[in-house]
């Protein structure tokens, strides 16, 4: 909202910035590939979905953005009218609650915690008599 873009797809919505982002990202965790990969993954699919009205090579081809003193009534039309707009955001809200709760982050600490460290990894094992166990370390 502080660049006053008409919608969300702005400077933030390139490869670029994504890259950028990624690398920042896998060094604040410490190479923590359990958690910077997905995010890789997830920005990329986001920008997938974002296509085309999307600046996908700022800053090395030049786009025009419109600019507008007050974007939020447009983000809050889009998102009151457009079908698409409610399903993809209630999505990403559920999933991100799925996150939190499955992983216990209630806090910054356990937030901070949990990307500096590899979340628990899940071990399929199988028994003699095939039956699969699920057990976390």
């Amino acid at each position: 909202m502080f660049l006053k873009l008409i919608n969300g797809r702005g400077y933030f919505h390139s490869l670029f910035i994504v890259f950028l982002c990624f690398g920042i990202l896998f060094l604040l965790t410490k190479g923590n590939k359990a958690v910077s990969f997905p995010f890789l993954i997830g920005m990329l699919f986001h920008l997938l979905l974002d296509l085309p009205n999307i600046p996908l090579f700022y800053p090395f081809i030049s786009y025009d953005f419109k600019y507008i003193d007050n974007p939020l009534p447009y983000w809050i039309h889009d998102f009151l009218t457009k079908p698409v707009v409610q399903a993809t955001e209630i999505i990403g809200i559920v999933c991100l609650l799925f996150i939190v709760i499955r992983n216990k982050l209630y806090s910054f600490k356990d937030i901070a915690d949990y990307l500096r460290t590899n979340p628990k990894e899940i071990i399929y094992s199988i028994k003699k008599d095939t039956e699969i166990v699920i057990s976390e370390d």
